[in-house]
């Protein structure tokens, strides 16, 4: 599943080496990260918050699993997580980090689609009508089907880049 998922580019990995202390490090993410759960549900009024960071999540000394906050009229909401450790090799820090755009709550969303579309294929060429009017809507069915699967595909897929350059960005300004 996993190998799928990165030909897929739904799972993507992140490695960044940093000039700076992993105890520091730490201290400065652990600020600009809001300490608390990432699930998709369990915070309704996140939005809401008066809080300034931008990510939201856990971070401890060797790891950390974080995600970016939800902002109030966001229109770049992304699901993406990421979650990595720290290795202190010298004077250096390697930031070693897996970000997942694509979490098992869709499963069932695909599923459910998936026999729906299924179904209505299905029952537009076993219907007995006259005039073969069925044949003219599955073209459509398809276009439809390809569209409601391929819309969450891109969105999931267009996180993932984008937090892969966010960490990257963010990162290299909290070692400045």
């Amino acid at each position: 599943m996993k190998s799928i998922l990165e030909r897929l580019r739904l799972v993507d990995h992140l490695t960044i080496e940093m000039p700076i202390e992993k105890r520091d490090f730490i201290d400065k993410l652990t600020r600009n990260v809001d300490q608390g759960d990432i699930g998709i549900f369990l915070s309704p009024f996140e939005a809401f918050s008066s809080s300034k960071n931008e990510y939201r999540g856990t971070v401890t000394f060797d790891s950390f699993k974080i995600r970016r906050r939800r902002r109030l009229f966001d229109m770049n909401m992304s699901l993406a997580v990421a979650e990595g450790s720290f290795t202190q090799k010298d004077n250096i820090l390697v930031v070693e980090a897996t970000i997942r755009g694509f979490r098992r709550i869709f499963i069932p969303f695909f599923l459910f689609i998936a026999c729906c579309y299924v179904a209505f294929i299905i029952s537009f060429i076993v219907s007995d009508t006259s005039g073969n009017m069925g044949w003219f809507f599955i073209p459509f069915i398809f276009i439809h089907a390809t569209l409601m699967l391929g819309i969450p595909y891109y969105i999931m897929r267009r996180g993932v880049s984008r937090m892969k350059y966010e960490l990257e960005r963010d990162f290299y300004y909290i070692t400045r």
